[in-house]
């Protein structure tokens, strides 16, 4: 009997591994292959392969689950190694804050400056990428066409070795309160180079990275 015989008999399309335990069942029936088929049939033989499929996609799903929870738990494992090692060969290198790379004003002072920078309507004065330009271009001399304003700046760290590293990166928009409490993060670019600045409360400090 083939898989299209007995589908047309019964009504049920099985899968082709399905259809070779039938072909099994058929051969050891003592019976044509119009009366298996009626058993089969009458037997909810259609219904009892289901439920075998359900109890194998079962099986399944938990080895799915099982392998899931072996790799994540690999995985975890081998991240915390490798924290370590890192943890490890940063106290080997001695790592250390850096005081002559990065931005020279600290993140505290910032959001110091940036809470207590208010004008009458009570809106933080956070000048446009033009108000900063032109201040800087007024305290220090710069060409405003050659100022480009920039709000990341980051903190860096230096090891034994005297090689950096960023530690922090954060985000900064240009602020203004009074000639001695202000912000502004700038690059000049020059004719083959470009040099980085930072204007700190009125000081302009070199950014180095």
């Amino acid at each position: 009997m083939t898989m299209s015989e007995f589908v047309e008999r019964t009504g049920f399309q099985p899968l082709s591994f399905e259809y070779e335990k039938i072909e099994e069942a058929y051969y050891s029936f003592d019976g044509d292959k119009d009366a298996f088929c009626r058993v089969f049939v009458e037997a909810d033989g259609e219904k009892k392969i289901y439920q075998a499929r359900a109890a194998e996609i079962d099986r399944l799903n938990g080895k799915i689950l099982e392998l899931d929870k072996a790799v994540k738990k690999d995985g975890e494992e081998y991240e915390k190694r490798i924290a370590d090692l890192q943890a490890q060969l940063d106290r080997e290198l001695e790592w250390k804050p850096c005081e002559d790379c990065g931005t020279k004003m600290s993140q505290d002072r910032y959001e110091s400056l940036l809470a207590n920078c208010t004008v009458w309507s009570g809106d933080p004065h956070i000048m446009s990428v033009e108000e900063a330009k032109q201040l800087v271009a007024e305290e220090f001399g710069f060409a405003m066409d050659r100022i480009e304003i920039i709000t990341t700046v980051h903190t860096y760290e230096v090891n034994k070795h005297q090689q950096l590293r960023k530690a922090a990166a954060y985000t900064r928009q240009p602020l203004y309160d009074a000639t001695d409490w202000n912000y502004v993060r700038f690059n000049v670019r020059g004719a083959g180079c470009t040099w980085s600045y930072e204007m700190v409360n009125g000081e302009l400090e070199t950014y180095c990275c």
